[in-house]
């Protein structure tokens, strides 16, 4: 069982990590997809002594033609590392809600061609603490009946994750108080894409977004080649965690350019603004020979001054 466990919850961290998931099974040469689940994310504000009501959806696509059975559970939503990658199966002072939730039911079965609503309830206790709580409605694909070229039955488990992960914040007393790690601009480059990094810390205790603007412009030039600024990337960075942030922007093959990347947390902001020059290889070899030979005319024609 702990073996199983752990496989559906490795499978489930790989499902959440390219969202939401549509898996495939085989059955008679032909393919049936699996269950479809939403919302990926819900953000909800609670109130201590508060009873929240929510719900997420589970549908069976159109062309199946059996009834999809499922289960239901509720884990703990954390990261590991500045990357990000989900884990679901470590409890710590943020992840508390996951035993104030209550699904309305943990089984059923969804028709060929029917989306239904499950609700859950989220009783929150008067000390609950405050900021942020995270958990993870997971499901599991029970059974998927279909014929193999024999004609036997067959019964296929299919394990996937429910999109719906709940990032709830607690009123309180909250810290809100993040720190800029790194905000770099390469200023050179072998080739295009330009790749920019950013890495942020939350110290506080509720998530906030982390907001990055790349700018990019020709050096003697203000007509932008890139720029996000009037819908900056965003990142949602929990509580006491790192998060590593990339932004690329396409460059013509040779040139020099003028970046700016702005990055913001917390009312802290950072700005880096840098030339970025652009040469392929191939060029680069090719004037260092030109200055390899440039030296050794000089050194030679020097030498031909001395001797006469």
């Amino acid at each position: 069982m702990k073996f199983c466990k752990k496989v559906f919850i490795s499978v489930a961290a790989l499902t959440l990590m390219f969202g939401l998931n549509i898996n495939t099974v085989f059955a008679d040469g032909e393919a049936s997809e699996s269950l479809v689940f939403g919302p990926t994310s819900q953000r909800i504000s609670l109130e201590p002594g508060e009873t929240y009501r929510g719900s997420i959806y589970i549908s069976n696509p159109a062309y199946s033609t059996e009834d999809a059975k499922y289960s239901l559970s509720v884990s703990p939503y954390g990261v590991s590392n500045e990357n990000y990658d989900p884990v679901f199966d470590q409890k710590t002072t943020y992840t508390q809600i996951v035993d104030w939730i209550t699904l309305d039911e943990t089984e059923g079965s969804v028709k060929p061609n029917e989306k239904k609503d499950i609700g859950f309830t989220i009783n929150v206790p008067y000390n609950a603490p405050a900021g942020g709580q995270y958990a993870t409605i997971m499901a599991q694909d029970v059974t998927y009946q279909g014929h193999n070229t024999s004609g036997d039955v067959l019964e296929i488990t299919n394990i996937t994750a429910i999109g719906s992960i709940i990032v709830a914040d607690v009123a309180g007393e909250t810290i809100e108080k993040g720190e800029i790690l790194e905000n770099s601009v390469p200023s050179f480059l072998f080739s295009s894409p330009l790749t920019t990094n950013a890495r942020v810390k939350n110290h506080g205790n509720v998530h906030t977004d982390a907001e990055y603007v790349l700018q990019v412009w020709p050096l003697f030039s203000n007509e932008e080649i890139c720029t996000n600024e009037e819908k900056p990337d965003t990142d949602v960075v929990l509580p006491d965690t790192e998060k590593y942030h990339t932004q690329n922007c396409d460059l013509p093959m040779i040139g020099i350019f003028r970046a700016k990347q702005t990055v913001k947390i917390f009312g802290e902001t950072s700005i880096t603004e840098q030339t970025v020059f652009v040469c392929p290889l191939w060029l680069l070899a090719i004037i260092i020979f030109a200055i390899v030979l440039i030296i050794m005319w000089l050194i030679m024609k020097s030498r031909s001054r001395k001797n006469s």
